[in-house]
């Protein structure tokens, strides 16, 4: 691997108001189609058929950061640092990817067996964990090497067109004669986000030219690989394991409602995604000389994110009441929900910028040691709450981790910064 770069001024003021503008453009674009995706999907399979989904998702993102073993932000840095190394680093990152994800898909296969409570065909859940583990996989290390040459309109360009082909799939469904069931979404889903990643991937190849493929390059890296997929699954813990937990101990229907009520706030969190997204290569150029060009990014940021945060928490709270009218009488249990979780957009934008301090300056694993802790706390807390108090109890979870999470980030970036 080539040495850091030198860090010029322009880099490291933070994202360009062209990324910004570009990945705004995508993300806004993509919560649409995921919102409209969302919708026809919850309306059609009901509060309980959309909690079991919910559920074998949830188990997916939990295995899915050891998929790759972080192969996408190892090329990410590897390509910011060395901008002529894209085209090797795309297909090396790739090969990673394609390979642990079908290993990933059997994993993750028989765990449902055992964790979850259903009936699903094993073959179900199959093509579900497939789609993700190896469909989505893929098209975000397409994605990922627009994002560290900052190509960020090609980057929104790629999220687009995956999100949209899962739509059309969608659609496609609901208009056919054939019944819109759990199964038949299961396929569907997985055709959709196969056919996608195909695709990508061999215009991503045509556009950066081709190059052999050294996945023992990224084997070597293995270390810090595991210290990215470590603090992926820490986060997929905390965000996902309430929803196992829930189809475990109070049933599908309470999962789905949950669940719909998440998925409004994680699609509300999508301008803040956008920015922090544009940002993230700066954060790496700005740390290679140490976590206070790295803090400098954070700050600029952080007075447009908190007000951010603080305006989706109104605007989420005040809009509750709409979901069981777009979604169906099954989601009444999910306006309370959502006004209790209104505030994670906030508390999700204050860890965000510390967290991505901390990996651009090298601190990886601090990030990640952390962000184990916490999803060790909310399993305990779900295993504690969730059997008595079901969805209170998910929600109480939720709420304390994520506090937790940017307090105590911010409390080692600091501390870190005093020290020098």
């Amino acid at each position: 691997m080539s040495s850091p770069a030198p860090t010029t001024p322009a880099v490291a003021s933070g994202p360009s108001r062209r990324n910004v503008t570009a990945m705004l453009t995508g993300h806004g674009g993509r919560a649409v189609l995921q919102g409209l995706y969302f919708l026809v999907v919850a309306r059609a399979l009901g509060a309980e058929g959309f909690g079991v989904l919910s559920a074998v998702l949830a188990l997916v993102a939990l295995v899915l950061p050891f998929a790759s073993l972080g192969a996408v932000h190892l090329m990410i840095r590897a390509v910011v640092r060395d901008p002529g190394s894209a085209a090797g680093n795309f297909a090396s990152a790739a090969w990673v990817t394609g390979v642990g994800g079908a290993a990933a898909t059997a994993v993750v296969t028989a765990l449902a067996a055992v964790v979850l409570d259903t009936e699903l065909p094993l073959a179900v859940i199959a093509a579900l964990a497939v789609a993700d583990l190896v469909g989505s996989l893929l098209a975000e290390v397409a994605a990922g090497v627009y994002t560290a040459t900052e190509r960020m309109r090609r980057t929104a360009a790629v999220q687009l067109s995956f999100t949209a082909l899962r739509l059309l799939g969608a659609l496609a469904l609901l208009a056919s004669p054939t019944a819109f069931t759990l199964g038949a979404w299961a396929w569907t889903y997985a055709a959709a986000s196969l056919l996608g990643a195909a695709a990508l991937l061999v215009a991503v190849r045509r556009d950066v030219g081709p190059a052999p493929a050294r996945p023992l390059a990224y084997v070597r890296q293995w270390r810090d690989g595991v210290q990215f997929s470590i603090g992926l699954a820490a986060q997929a813990v905390y965000n996902d394991v309430d929803k196992v937990a829930l189809e475990r101990f109070a049933g599908a229907g309470a999962t789905g409602a949950y669940t719909a009520a998440y998925r409004v706030v994680d699609m509300a969190f999508t301008p803040a995604r956008a920015v922090l997204a544009a940002a993230y290569p700066r954060f790496f150029a700005a740390g290679a000389e140490g976590l206070p060009g790295a803090l400098g990014v954070a700050r600029r940021l952080a007075a447009p994110g908190v007000a951010f945060g603080l305006v989706a928490a109104a605007a989420l709270a005040l809009g509750a009441p709409l979901l069981p009218v777009l979604l169906g009488p099954s989601y009444a249990g999910s306006v309370d929900v959502l006004r209790a979780l209104a505030v994670l957009p906030l508390l999700k934008v204050v860890h965000y910028l510390a967290a991505d301090a901390l990996t651009g300056a090298g601190h990886q694993g601090v990030r990640s040691a952390w962000q184990v802790g916490v999803a060790g706390v909310n399993v305990v807390l779900c295993l504690l709450l969730v059997p008595g108090l079901g969805v209170a109890g998910a929600v109480v979870a939720s709420l304390a981790c994520d506090g937790l999470l940017a307090v105590g980030l911010w409390a080692v970036v600091l501390r870190r910064r005093r020290a020098g």
